[in-house]
């Protein structure tokens, strides 16, 4: 990604495309190469407006939810960053033959439910989901698909499981004394469909508890970024978390990959897999937050001190206008 920007700043946008699509690989590869130039300049040419601003909690920045279904639907998912950790005990039905767990979220559009979730809460308790699961579906960047492998199914499904969750967000602080960050539902409601009609529900509420601590705990985020990454659950896990990080460092810090397990592996075994995944999708993440400083090293990530992914005049302007009246 240093790449694409000292091209993007020697060539401008047409001499840097001209290059990635001379570049070797597959036609595929060339074409992948060219959309990140392509949205890296976006990014640099322009601060985002208020409608290209996402937010997400500090707490869900810094620990990760499962990238793929985990085995077991009555299982805990449990994340540690430091001395702050993260629970997701799953909910479920009681369906007249015993409790059914439906599992914790996981993949990449459960990410993108709750980043909207929260990006909506900022304005307001009670989200505005769109006049239609179509619209919620393109407001969230995705197409509108059916099939046991579209869009459809997959955000009803991921919608279910955050509805039913309880999220158990805790910080231990230096006296040995942990701080119960927030343990309630994000959402009170969440069914896009009325039980037993086939009607369409506009509105969701975050439970009062969550976004209480959301409106003093939210990262700004790049919408335009979240769009580059959106079929990546590490490629989102990464920006976030570089997004909370990188502006508050004074020093380098050096996160290792044991570290970053803890954080942000879901699915890997082994760190080396971590590793080998990182360094496959770190030119996706940087393209999505250009302005990150940060090194692969052999033995992790290399942070250092870094303009926010989206400038706090921006983020201000937006707190301002949404809280006006």
């Amino acid at each position: 990604m240093t790449e694409v920007r000292e091209q993007l700043e020697m060539f401008g946008l047409e001499g840097a495309i001209r290059f990635a699509q001379a570049a070797g690989g597959s036609p595929r590869e060339r074409s992948r190469l060219v959309r990140r130039v392509e949205t890296a300049h976006e990014i640099l040419a322009a601060v985002p407006s208020a409608d290209e601003l996402s937010f997400l909690h500090s707490g869900l920045c810094q620990t990760c939810l499962p990238h793929s279904r985990p085995v077991d639907s009555s299982a805990p998912w449990e994340r540690r960053s430091g001395r702050f950790s993260l629970t997701v005990l799953p909910g479920g039905f009681n369906r007249g033959q015993g409790f059914e767990y439906v599992g914790v979220p996981y993949g990449p559009k459960a990410r993108l439910i709750l980043i909207y979730l929260q990006t909506e809460g900022m304005k307001s308790r009670t989200v505005n989901l769109g006049a239609s699961f179509s619209a919620f579906l393109r407001s969230l960047g995705l197409a509108v698909t059916g099939g046991r492998r579209g869009t459809i199914s997959a955000v009803r499904e991921q919608s279910l499981r955050i509805s039913q969750c309880r999220f158990t967000m805790q910080w231990s602080s230096t006296d040995a004394t942990p701080k119960l960050i927030s343990n309630t539902q994000i959402v009170e409601r969440l069914e896009l469909w009325r039980v037993g009609k086939d009607e369409w529900l506009e509105h969701v509420e975050l439970s009062q508890r969550f976004h209480d601590h959301l409106r003093e705990h939210a990262v700004p985020l790049d919408r335009r970024g979240i769009a580059h990454l959106s079929g990546s659950s590490l490629g989102l896990d990464l920006y976030a978390l570089l997004a909370y990080r990188l502006p508050r460092l004074d020093r380098d810090l050096h996160l290792r990959w044991s570290a970053l397990q803890e954080q942000l592996g879901a699915a890997e075994k082994t760190t080396n897999t971590l590793a080998a995944r990182m360094r496959e999708v770190m030119p996706d993440v940087l393209t999505a937050y250009p302005h990150a400083k940060v090194e692969l090293t052999p033995h992790g990530l290399l942070l250092k001190p870094s303009q926010p992914a989206v400038p706090k005049t921006t983020e201000r302007g937006f707190r301002l206008v949404e809280n006006t009246g």
